[in-house]
């Protein structure tokens, strides 16, 4: 069953059915969470980014509209993700902290950083955010096949970022974002989201296995088990990666004013 946006209104996760190690292992289950994190000021930061960059479009064009089905759509992730991460905090994990940090240096970068700069470091985001969302949804992939609230909310929200990932790079194009400076943001959102996932993912397992929630073996087994029979996922998303490399197709026609 899918997860729609106003299943996430209605019936948000909440004690009753948030479970604990809901992707079948404790570390599947902490690098989704980890995410999860991210994505209220990240989303925030997106959205900004996209209402700025669509202005510049002709308002009746298809990437206006593309726009701004786009930041709806956001808007409606960003708010379950809260809830979702309440849900965390109220499991004893330190999210408020972290996503306060977050959001302060996202807001000190949006105060320093010209629009396309930060346009360029946007479209990173949803790339690297498509590349996961689809190696999560495929058959055998990186998300459980249980119907828990946990993985509902996710299947909805990769579904979406695979569909609607092509605004920001089609705002990278009518904007005229040059190639060097995609790719350097690229590079920059790569190491900050790694690093934020993988900072996050090991204070979930730290604080789980001090409060004995979790052993240290049950996660050192969960790790290999991630690294050795989901190998063929880490290389799928490896691939998509690097694809973003790769030239932008020519747009037919340009949006801009």
């Amino acid at each position: 069953m899918d997860f729609s946006p106003q299943q996430v209104i209605d019936k948000p996760c909440d004690a009753d059915t948030f479970k604990p190690f809901w992707n079948d292992t404790p570390i599947k289950t902490y690098l989704f969470d980890a995410f999860s994190v991210l994505l209220p000021a990240g989303e925030q930061f997106v959205i900004s980014v996209v209402e700025k960059s669509a202005a510049q479009l002709q308002q009746t064009s298809a990437l206006a509209e593309d726009s701004r089905r786009f930041v709806a759509e956001e808007r409606a992730h960003q708010r379950a993700h809260r809830l979702y991460n309440q849900q965390l905090e109220k499991q004893g994990f330190e999210v408020k902290q972290y996503e306060l940090g977050i959001e302060k240096d996202l807001q000190a970068l949006q105060s320093k950083w010209s629009l396309n700069a930060q346009l360029a470091l946007a479209a990173a985001f949803e790339h690297v955010t498509a590349v996961i969302s689809g190696v999560a949804l495929r058959k055998h992939g990186l998300l459980s096949a249980n119907a828990s609230s946990q993985t509902r909310l996710w299947r909805w929200h990769c579904q979406e970022e695979v569909a609607h990932q092509h605004v920001t790079t089609d705002l990278l194009q009518a904007l005229g974002i040059p190639y060097w400076q995609r790719i350097l943001y690229f590079l920059a959102a790569s190491a900050l989201m790694a690093f934020d996932v993988l900072r996050h993912l090991h204070g979930f397992a730290r604080l789980d296995i001090a409060r004995g929630r979790v052993s240290a073996k049950e996660v050192r087994r969960a790790t290999a088990s991630l690294l050795l029979r989901d190998g063929t996922n880490l290389m799928l998303m490896a691939r998509g990666w690097a694809a973003y490399f790769l030239p932008l197709k020519a747009n037919k026609t340009r949006d801009c004013q």
